[in-house]
């Protein structure tokens, strides 16, 4: 029987089994995180084999096809260059994510990387499992994944800023800048962009508070814009719908009934 996470000396016997499935590949050093995170998208995405490779010379078995994501986490950042080649190489039509432990600080080449669009999505550790679970899943549907505070500091580049997911666009289209900053035609505020970004987080109303110098209550009040404007009952929902596309974005109503959950 086809084991949901496998090893690549089990590929071979997995691929004969179920031909068709495609395969996320989780390329780790191996330690209790990556196994929890392995696990949890096992139970996650059924549909999907996950093959976990401790070493990036397994990309490069000629068994390990219909690859839909390559997740990289815990890995020297002199080696993704080499990694990325091979994926684009070997698993072209698969999206690259990227875990870390903290966005302000990703090293200047994965940052080149991302701004060159080689990866997909970046996804901080701290991301509420969710969260994290509806940004992998948006990968392998052809969105991108990218915090607020990443985007805000490769804008000048060229990536497009202001939220957290820009759908892929092909060279040649204009991005809107303005548009895409003010998230989906003025749907929500500068201040409440940075609020959902923390929701988004796992981040709590006082944490939130804290961190942007406002009132507990404040925070309690734009979380009730947020949910009335996008349409939503709860952070988990918000999460996944600021995870799509701005286009999608901006057909919510402007108006609803008023949302029940507020607090963390």
């Amino acid at each position: 029987m086809y084991r949901t996470s496998s090893t690549m000396s089990n590929i071979e016997d997995c691929n004969k089994v179920l031909p068709k499935k495609s395969k996320i590949v989780m390329l780790t050093k191996t330690d209790l995180f990556a196994e929890c995170l392995t696990q949890a998208i096992s139970a996650r995405f059924q549909d999907q084999d996950i093959v976990s490779l401790s070493d990036a010379d397994g990309l490069l078995d000629h068994n390990l096809i219909d690859v839909s994501l390559v997740m990289l986490y815990s890995l020297p950042a002199a080696e993704f260059p080499s990694i990325m080649r091979t994926i684009h190489e070997f698993h072209p039509k698969a999206a690259v994510g990227v875990m870390v432990q903290n966005a302000d600080e990703l090293d200047s080449s994965i940052a080149d990387l991302v701004d060159e669009g080689l990866v997909h999505g970046v996804l901080p550790l701290n991301l509420n499992l969710d969260v994290c679970l509806t940004a992998i899943d948006l990968l392998m549907k052809g969105g991108e994944h990218f915090p607020a505070a990443l985007l805000r500091r490769l804008a000048p580049s060229g990536l497009a800023g202001g939220g957290v997911l820009a759908q892929k666009q092909a060279p040649s289209e204009d991005v809107d800048m303005e548009r895409k900053a003010d998230f989906a035609q003025g749907l929500l505020r500068t201040r409440e962009i940075q609020i959902l970004d923390l929701i988004c987080m796992g981040t709590q109303n006082k944490i939130i508070a804290h961190r942007l110098g406002l009132s507990e209550n404040t925070v309690k009040a734009h979380v009730r814009n947020i949910y009335k404007k996008m349409n939503v009952h709860n952070r988990t929902e918000a999460a996944s719908r600021y995870f799509r596309s701005d286009a999608d974005l901006a057909s919510l109503p402007h108006s609803c009934a008023d949302a029940n959950e507020v607090s963390a």
